[in-house]
């Protein structure tokens, strides 16, 4: 898609700010050079939510600085498709502030070039917590995004969401996000953090200064939302469900295109073609908590399972009790899968620190949907 468009942006963001990925190779890699699947992502600190260029041409995603770990900023980086050095990284840069922690992740890329994502400022070491919005910018021009909307806010249905997940380009001036709520919660004076979905939302970009939110009817407690390649539907999952749902966009009906089984929790749906992919079962609960008032998922991560529509057959994929996947995503060709992965965990319902705490420090890795072990 407009090859001339591509590179002349990814030439501006590199001579802008170019950078070397983190290399902190562990002492004993996973994987072999070669072998599927491979990690393309080797740094001590966290690496997250990716999300291909709409042509393919390279993978965008979030990066913990590990040059500043004084207050622990995050950073949107691009790597070539097939892993290697960051073609370049730009991160906060007013007054590279000392006394916050300044965050951009979920980052996503529309087909003409308009990057979305979000943007957060708190105080030194409290990235889960501060002044989050949602932000766009033109052409890859991070540092002078404009805010589209502040955060959090409460929906047409009085549901509030603190923060935004996964945001999916419908059209050029269309997107799709799943709405989240964060809950801190506190113990002998330190904070910890979880997030649980609360509905898909429907974000219109009218002009620079007007934007309307609508959420999907249905989708209270959605884990999920993707876009399939015509745009003409989204697929969303439910919170402790084991089905991958799919709204036509035009006539507003639901219909269910794969039931992973009782017991089987599915969320992080990802579709291309007729391929699907999502995490299913491991490390996630889903209950009601009279102490937040609702029904909250906490997730840590399970297996990946690919689907292929036409015929409903699976490969699955689960490497816990050792590591676990998260947010897994299918490349616009529908020959690769980018996804997190971090060490095995599981949810817990109080907060943890020190030597208990959970590790989340998480990098990606590359799968072939090709070759094993995930070829269908």
């Amino acid at each position: 898609m407009r090859p001339a468009f591509w590179a002349a942006a990814l030439l501006l963001a590199a001579c802008a700010h170019t950078e070397t990925a983190p290399v902190e190779i562990p002492d004993y890699p996973p994987f072999g050079d070669g072998v599927w699947p491979r990690p393309i992502t080797f740094n001590q600190y966290d690496d997250r939510h990716p999300q291909w260029l709409p042509d393919g041409s390279g993978i965008i995603y979030s990066t913990e600085r590990g040059d500043q770990q004084y207050d622990r900023d995050r950073c949107i980086a691009l790597l070539p498709p097939d892993g290697g050095s960051q073609r370049w990284r730009t991160c906060e840069i007013e007054g590279d502030r000392f006394d916050t922690t300044d965050v951009y992740e979920w980052p996503s890329v529309s087909p003409t070039g308009d990057v979305t994502f979000i943007r957060t400022t708190g105080w030194r070491l409290s990235n889960k917590t501060g002044t989050p919005r949602i932000a766009l910018a033109h052409g890859f021009d991070i540092q002078h995004s404009r805010v589209v909307r502040t955060l959090p806010f409460i929906s047409n249905t009085g549901k509030q969401q603190v923060i935004g997940w996964t945001f999916r380009w419908i059209a050029s001036d269309q997107l799709v996000y799943l709405g989240v709520l964060e809950f801190i919660q506190t113990s002998a004076f330190r904070t910890d953090t979880f997030f649980t979905g609360q509905e898909v939302t429907l974000l219109h970009l009218i002009d620079d200064s007007t934007t309307n939110f609508t959420a999907v009817p249905g989708t209270d407690w959605a884990s999920s939302v993707a876009v399939g390649d015509d745009s003409t539907a989204i697929y969303y999952t439910i919170g402790g469900d084991s089905r991958v749902y799919r709204r036509h966009l035009m006539t507003g009906v639901v219909d269910t295109v794969h039931d992973f089984g009782s017991g089987r929790v599915v969320r992080d749906v990802s579709v291309r073609g007729n391929t699907l992919a999502a995490i299913v079962g491991d490390s996630t609960i889903f209950s009601y908590e009279a102490v937040h008032s609702g029904w909250v998922q906490r997730d840590e991560g399970g297996g990946i399972s690919v689907v292929d529509l036409t015929t409903g057959a699976e490969v699955n994929f689960d490497l816990a009790p050792i590591w676990l996947f998260r947010h897994p995503e299918i490349s616009p060709d529908g020959h690769r899968l980018v996804v997190e992965v971090q060490p095995f965990a599981y949810p817990i319902q109080v907060p943890k620190f020190g030597t208990g705490a959970t590790n989340h420090r998480a990098d990606l890795w590359l799968f072939s949907l090709d070759e094993a072990p995930l070829g269908l």
